[in-house]
């Protein structure tokens, strides 16, 4: 459990947070539009709509059905999303063929998804009219994978804006978005803390870096946090969703107090360490918080510490990447500079 100085700093932090944006955000208007087989698209609605609620519904389905044959094209151009669901043992008709190509004009986002067939191995791009389209090729509905690769389809389309509206209101997205949203503010974190790391190793400088990045870090993990809550449909009140979830996210706060530790002690060949530290640090919150908002469920001391482990090594890994990404910019930085360096002495040697 974490200590009444920990918990008054969580809850200092969070005031500090504009929640008002990330609110106004998961409560977004949204349309979607599923046009197409009668059965897919039902089978479409029914994946998206259909998942954990354990805060209960939250407001109709934004889904509409609709038919290929008397819909008019006109009429959706203002909806966020088209879905154009494809049944491969149904004949499109001229008129339903010609609705498509109006749909394509549109350039709305869109995704198109054929129902019970495999995508030939020889199969082209997709027809220049539909090119912005994401193409969803299903051979097989009841696979265990379908309803995964149905939410990152929609996710990919939809725009960036909505995606917090849309797990909210459509269950089925919530375990694709929770995994994107963990990932992205851990990734986030770890490249502040490599951002960061040299000039923390200035001795004069070191403690007030170390606290910038204590408060930051604590920031973008509250802020996963709450979106996360938002997500799963959880009433929008961040005080309630704070101390509801403290004592679930209690054990995560030993990664906090483990990169206060590493913070300025770790010298500067030794940055990787802490830029694991920071990843895993906000991927094990998150991971607990997402437990928690989905299922109600006590991620166990055990349980926590595994995921920690699985964390460490994902942190490794990302912190790999981004130093190594980091000296090839520094690189190309330094070569830029020696180019400079030689274009002026060859100036000044001809004057």
């Amino acid at each position: 459990m974490p200590s009444w100085n920990d918990l008054n700093l969580a809850w200092n932090t969070l005031r500090e947070i504009n929640v008002e944006d990330i609110r106004k955000e998961a409560e977004s208007p949204l349309t979607i539009v599923c046009v197409g087989a009668t059965r897919v698209c039902q089978s479409i609605a029914a994946r998206l709509e259909y998942g954990e609620q354990r805060y209960g519904a939250v407001g109709p389905s934004p889904i509409h059905q609709a038919n290929l044959a008397t819909i008019v094209p006109a009429e959706v151009r203002n909806v966020d999303l088209v879905i154009i669901g494809l049944d491969r043992n149904i004949r499109l008709s001229a008129r339903e063929l010609t609705v498509i190509e109006q749909l394509a004009a549109l350039s709305l986002p869109t995704v198109v998804v054929v129902w019970g067939t495999a995508l030939p191995s020889d199969a082209g791009p997709l027809h220049p009219r539909v090119a912005h389209a994401r193409l969803l090729v299903v051979p097989d509905p009841d696979a265990p994978d379908t309803d995964r690769q149905l939410a990152e389809a929609i996710l990919e389309r939809l725009p960036a804006s909505l995606h917090l509206a849309a797990a909210r209101r459509l269950p089925g997205l919530r375990p694709v978005l929770a995994k994107q949203l963990i990932s992205s503010v851990s990734f986030t974190n770890a490249s502040y803390v490599l951002a960061t790391a040299l000039p923390s190793q200035i001795p004069l400088l070191n403690m007030p870096f170390a606290a910038a990045d204590t408060l930051i870090l604590t920031k973008n993990q509250a802020m996963l946090v709450y979106r996360l809550a938002l997500a799963y449909g959880a009433p929008p009140d961040i005080r309630e969703r704070l101390f509801e979830v403290l004592p679930v996210i209690g054990g995560a706060f030993i990664w906090r107090q483990l990169a206060r530790m590493l913070v300025g002690l770790i010298p500067v060949w030794g940055v990787a360490p802490k830029v694991a530290i920071a990843y895993a640090g906000t991927y094990t919150t998150g991971t607990a918080a997402w437990r928690w908002f989905a299922e109600g469920e006590i991620v166990d001391r055990e349980r926590l510490q595994e995921i920690g482990r699985e964390a460490i090594q994902l942190g490794r890994e990302q912190a790999a990447l981004l130093m190594a990404k980091a000296r090839e910019t520094g690189s190309q930085q330094v070569g830029r500079w020696k180019r400079f360096w030689q274009r002026l002495r060859q100036m000044w040697r001809r004057k």
